[in-house]
């Protein structure tokens, strides 16, 4: 089994250990500086060994991932390079790539291979990870002319094993698209968010009048302001380029309102119909207005009747129930709401009982 070492156990490295844990391909080990977070981590079986000690823990392994928020990235290189062995291959899930690719190929050569997963949860820590949040997301990785191409291959042979579908591009080719469809959405979410605030100061009843489109469009605006601080930091310039490129259409647009020329901005209209209708659809989750219990199951008749049975038979009422994911041949995940947090205890001590994987979120 290859040893593989992750580095931080939040939504994303916790869930990479998850699905990695679960082929039975690896020994997976976690490492992170949080007691309690390494406990959860073996309970809910990301990983199969943990430690606090990053220099321990990246020894004697085969590949090595970061997990941790992009400006930790380089520190905890620094931190691990004489620790690391030669043949070991390097990778992190940082999502901006530039700067983290130049600083660690100096660090480990043409052992390292930058990547990001594009996926996530709006839910923070442990708690969000899911044994099947990469199922057919995209994972990139961002070779480049130092990259040793059986360093690549290792990468992509492990990613693949989480079921994402992986796409090569450049560190800096990565980084502009990124900062178009991920970064700038921030961007205006933040934005538009201020707006209508300074709007409800007169018209307090503003928010009140907020749709699902508006909650949608908005939804990047609670992430955390540390995490996003970092990604505007090392990816700046990307960011006021794509920036400039919307604040052109959006004059564009004002000059058609003016000359209330609406046929033009009827145009604009089709083409970003057209244009989103390629977006691959995602499947969505519910807003965390309840206490909920995440349970992986097997792929196999009755099992989410065995799920539900033996919660009912305490008397528990599951107030809302959805399959986050699935992948045939292998199993799912669950997403159960409970009422009041002290009935998704019992629930989740009831599934754990029975031998199901559970979890608070």
């Amino acid at each position: 089994m290859k040893r593989i070492a992750i580095v931080g156990l939040g939504v994303i490295g916790a869930s990479l250990g998850m699905a990695l844990n679960a082929t039975g391909k690896y020994h997976v080990i976690g490492i992170d500086k949080d007691a309690e977070t390494l406990q959860v981590a073996l309970e809910t079986r990301a990983v199969a060994e943990i430690t606090g000690d990053v220099c321990k823990g990246v020894r004697d392994t085969d590949v090595v991932f970061l997990a941790v928020p992009v400006t930790e990235i380089v520190r905890i290189a620094v931190i691990i390079e004489d620790y690391v062995s030669p043949r070991a291959v390097v990778t992190d899930v940082g999502s901006t790539k530039r700067t983290v690719v130049e600083a660690l190929e100096r660090k480990f050569f043409s052992r390292f291979v930058g990547g990001h997963p594009m996926t996530g949860s709006e839910y923070t820590g442990i708690k969000g990870a899911d044994q099947y949040l990469f199922e057919n997301a995209i994972y990139v990785l961002t070779p480049t002319s130092r990259t040793d191409p059986d360093a690549l291959d290792i990468i992509k042979t492990v990613v693949a094993d989480t079921g994402a579908r992986i796409l090569c591009v450049s560190p800096q080719e990565h980084d502009l698209m990124v900062a178009a469809v991920s970064h700038l959405p921030h961007l205006l979410a933040v934005s538009l968010m201020n707006t209508a605030c300074e709007v409800a100061r007169d018209h307090p009843e503003t928010l009140i009048l907020a749709a699902g489109g508006f909650r949608d469009i908005t939804r990047v605006a609670s992430s955390q302001s540390s995490m996003w601080r970092d990604i505007y930091a090392t990816n700046r310039k990307n960011i006021i380029e794509v920036s400039r490129k919307l604040r052109k259409y959006l004059e564009q647009i004002e000059r058609s309102l003016e000359q209330e020329d609406f046929d033009a901005i009827v145009t604009k209209m089709q083409r970003a119909r057209q244009e989103r209708e390629k977006i691959p659809l995602k499947i969505r989750g519910f807003l965390p207005s309840v206490h909920e219990v995440m349970v992986t199951v097997p792929d196999q008749p009755g099992s989410i009747a065995d799920v539900t049975a033996a919660i009912a038979a305490t008397g528990i009422n599951i107030i809302d129930i959805e399959i986050v994911r699935i992948r045939e041949g292998e199993g799912g995940t669950l997403k159960l709401a409970f009422k009041t947090s002290e009935e998704a205890d019992s629930a989740r001590a009831v599934l754990r009982a029975r031998g199901f994987v559970a979890k608070r979120r």
